[in-house]
């Protein structure tokens, strides 16, 4: 059963669009991005997420994006 967000898909799109955006505007290379990335993801666990979920919380982000990449790749 595939999981349902709570969020639109334009939601998603938009804000994601946004966060490329700014990454292309400033000619990130792939390495920096996922710098800046990881560091706005640890950011928004350690500053959102309570201390004792956070371990839990960044596991599963971390499964969901292995997922990604692997259901990408075939």
């Amino acid at each position: 059963m595939p999981i349902v967000s709570k969020y639109s898909t334009a939601q998603i799109e938009s804000l994601v669009n946004k966060l490329l955006d700014t990454l292309h505007a400033n000619q990130a290379t792939t390495e920096l991005s996922l710098m800046c990335l990881g560091n706005a993801v640890s950011h928004v666990l350690n500053s959102s997420v309570p201390a004792a979920q956070r371990q839990a919380v960044a596991s599963h982000f971390s499964q969901a994006l292995l997922d990604a990449v692997d259901s990408k790749s075939n």
